[in-house]
């Protein structure tokens, strides 16, 4: 008779997917192969992500399927077979989620645009600076400002001020005429000079715009992100300081991220490309590169006689060609292929 496993479970679409009872998905058929491989009955027993590792380390399951990744804090408590899918972390964001709003568009500029500011500002600075001396000395000696370099300095810096910017208040008006010549300069300068600081933020915004908010695993310092509690991704996020918003799968993140509970969802990368392949609504779209690179492998009791029984069937499976098989059902040709 046929020793019956019990494989702890959890959906975690395409690795596991249920439906009343029935199971499919990636993992699914890859079990099921290596099962008739090593000549095993088992059963599925499903819960949350959370828990397979707790049951298996309880000795209640023998087996845990749901796209677990391989650590090294995970093996000390558990056994691994050998991996059974390389991949990685994705973004996942709401499509409409990078519309302009007024004040996160200042707040942009000041954070991500500082250097371009204070650059900005610097070269003014010196230029008020350097033109409002050549006008104090061009109209020495007139009754436009004080005799004195001080406060007379500050008077011709005002006016130098009033003149880029061509509001001119009327406080102060030059009286020789090297002075106006002077004014005339630092009136056409000014308009070049602030012409060129509002063409380059424009185009700094263009760039957001077309980038996004989000766009990489930076970008989500201070964002409020999904991800399932108990993955890895928790702790990769904590590095980021994001601030992260625990769910029980993948179903409720999404929910979230339409909503607009949250900014983005952070997944394992074949669950967040199939998510956002099969939204109906379409609202959902993967941005950046992968990272964090993980490998998934079969969870087992530490110390289980099975182990090696099923890394022997998952080389068979590998070697005789019905792992690509299974890949290309699932996946594709690539992980990373565009959505």
């Amino acid at each position: 008779m046929k020793q019956k496993l019990t494989i702890a479970t959890a959906d975690f679409s395409p690795f596991i997917m249920s439906d009343g009872g029935r199971y499919r998905g990636f993992e699914i058929d890859l079990w099921e192969r290596i099962a008739e491989e090593i000549g095993v009955d088992f059963e599925y027993r499903k819960c949350d992500f959370k828990d397979i590792l707790p049951l298996l380390e309880a000795g209640k399951a023998d087996v845990g399927l749901a796209g677990i990744t391989i650590t090294e804090e995970r093996e000390k408590h558990i056994d691994f077979s050998h991996e059974t899918l390389d991949s990685g972390l994705l973004i996942a964001v709401k499509k409409d989620r990078n519309k302009p709003k007024f004040f996160e568009t200042i707040e942009t500029v000041v954070r991500e645009g500082g250097r371009l500011l204070r650059s900005a500002a610097f070269g003014v600075v010196v230029f008020i600076v350097l033109a409002g001396n050549v006008l104090w000395f061009a109209e020495k000696g007139a009754d436009t400002f004080s005799q004195r370099y001080f406060p007379g300095i500050f008077e011709a810096f005002w006016l130098t001020v009033v003149s880029m910017s061509t509001v001119g208040f009327g406080d102060y008006t030059p009286e020789t005429w090297f002075g106006r010549i002077v004014t005339t300069g630092i009136i056409f300068s000014g308009a070049i000079i602030f012409g060129l600081l509002v063409a380059q933020v424009s185009a700094f915004l263009a760039v957001r715009k077309v980038k996004g908010e989000i766009n990489t695993s930076r970008d989500l310092y201070g964002k409020k992100v999904a991800t399932v509690t108990g993955s890895t991704s928790i702790e990769v996020l904590s590095r980021v300081n994001a601030e992260i918003v625990p769910v029980s799968g993948a179903n409720e993140a999404y929910g979230k991220l339409k909503e607009g509970a949250v900014d983005a969802v952070v997944f394992d990368a074949p669950v967040a490309i199939y998510y956002a392949k099969n939204d109906q609504d379409k609202q959902i779209e993967i941005v950046g590169e992968l990272f964090e690179k993980q490998k998934y492998g079969i969870a087992l009791r530490e110390g289980s006689e099975w182990r090696e029984p099923i890394n022997r069937a998952v080389l068979k499976i590998v070697e005789s060609g019905r792992y690509d098989a299974l890949y290309k059902k699932w996946f594709g040709e690539n992980l990373t292929m565009e959505v």
